[in-house]
């Protein structure tokens, strides 16, 4: 090996700086699309673009809050799923007081 190779050793070297951006730009192109798909087992199906606030009262439950603001062709359990995910719920132990964001569909 010659003295001025043993500086370059483990780097690389851009030759054609134009044909760079241009890989550079389709690796993006055919990647970014992938990123924003949703993972099997989501609810891929379901366009949420907006919220509904509901307001808890004393005798409601988490069930009877979904079932009166259940979308069409919608399980329940579902529904509920996806309310107490969105209102970073551990259990559907609800308190008086308190309120739910329930998804609302266009």
């Amino acid at each position: 090996m010659t003295q001025k190779h043993r500086g370059n050793k483990g780097k690389i070297r851009i030759v054609n700086k134009v044909r760079f951006t241009i890989f550079v730009a389709l690796l993006l192109a055919f990647t970014i699309p992938f990123i924003n798909r949703p993972v099997k087992g989501q609810l891929a199906d379901t366009a949420v673009s907006s919220f509904k606030e509901v307001h808890i009262e004393t005798g409601d439950t988490l069930w009877a809050i979904a079932r009166a603001n259940l979308p069409p062709k919608t399980d329940i359990r579902d529904f509920i799923h996806e309310i107490k995910e969105v209102n970073k719920l551990d259990s559907a132990l609800i308190m008086e007081g308190d309120y739910l964001m329930i998804p609302v569909n266009p």
